[in-house]
């Protein structure tokens, strides 16, 4: 009892080891790692069309979308839009508003008639083998579910449709209201961040656990969501200002936090386990480290 009233209690400070900063403040939405200390980014501001303001200058923003859509990257960008999962090669392609030309999912399903599945969150494997996203049927309350896809692709990102698992119930009970962010972990599970909790299956999609947040009297509100090389899940808890430390087995480690820390949404991770933060309402991305 004193060890989880301790655990309950425990926050780790993080260094703020660097930023990139972005000319003008920004609704981040979904954003990319890549190495090496470059993102790219999904925000939603419409006037982020003109992204002369970004920081290309500093080759530090590889892609910015001004779309609010999910992303994810595997020498590919992919990208959610309407009911399809598209994917693109560089950023030149939405200048003028997107326009998909490379379909790598869209909805064709039995449930086609009762649901209408939105793409959110998406991830590549690290083995770069399969892309995993979260898809939600648009309703709300009682009626909302939602299910994760996991596509094998074949070279240069083409799905093998054939090679295809679908996740979406434990024992005839659904797993997910309405999955959001999504990442796999080196320990091939999937982690999901959902309504009030964040959803681990293994890597054939049989549950794990559920974690809800560090206390009974939290509000847990998860968001974006990376795992780390020790296989610990990190997830943004955007509207308490918190940063969760969970471990493999779904146990809370310690909430992270830094200097100034205000509503963290979009997470992602590098090589050398510094996270980068993108915030609802920030003009940089923070780089944290122990």
């Amino acid at each position: 009892m004193a060890l989880t009233q301790a655990q309950s209690l425990s926050s780790e400070i993080l260094s703020i080891v660097n930023t990139i900063a972005l000319g003008k403040r920004c609704y981040i939405f979904d954003m990319i790692t890549h190495e090496p200390g470059n993102v790219s980014l999904s925000m939603v501001n419409p006037d982020l069309c003109d992204d002369s303001n970004l920081s290309y200058k500093q080759k530090k923003v590889i892609i910015a979308l001004p779309t609010g859509c999910y992303i994810a990257y595997s020498g590919l960008l992919f990208y959610g839009f309407e009911n399809m999962i598209a994917t693109c090669g560089s950023n030149f392609e939405f200048r003028n508003g997107i326009t998909v030309k490379n379909i790598f999912w869209t909805q064709n399903t039995p449930e086609a008639n009762t649901y209408s599945w939105k793409p959110h969150g998406i991830a590549v494997s690290k083995f770069k083998s399969h892309v995993l996203f979260c898809l939600w049927n648009q309703k709300f309350r009682q009626q909302s579910i939602g299910k994760v896809m996991k596509i094998r692709t074949e070279k240069n990102g083409v799905p093998n449709n054939r090679t295809c698992i679908e996740i979406q119930s434990d024992k005839n009970t659904p797993l997910y209201v309405c999955p959001t962010y999504i990442a796999e972990n080196g320990n091939g599970d999937i982690c999901v961040s959902d309504v009030r909790a964040v959803v681990v299956t293994d890597a054939g999609g049989l549950l794990r656990f559920r974690y809800e947040g560090n206390s009974s009297k939290s509000n847990f509100d998860p968001y974006g969501i990376c795992c780390d090389s020790s296989c610990n899940i990190i997830v943004a808890d955007m509207k308490n200002d918190k940063i969760h430390m969970v471990d493999k087995d779904g146990e809370f480690l310690h909430h992270v936090t830094y200097e100034g820390i205000k509503m963290p949404r979009a997470l992602s991770i590098d090589s050398n386990d510094h996270v980068y933060v993108g915030e609802w309402d920030s003009d940089s991305i923070k780089i944290i480290s122990r």
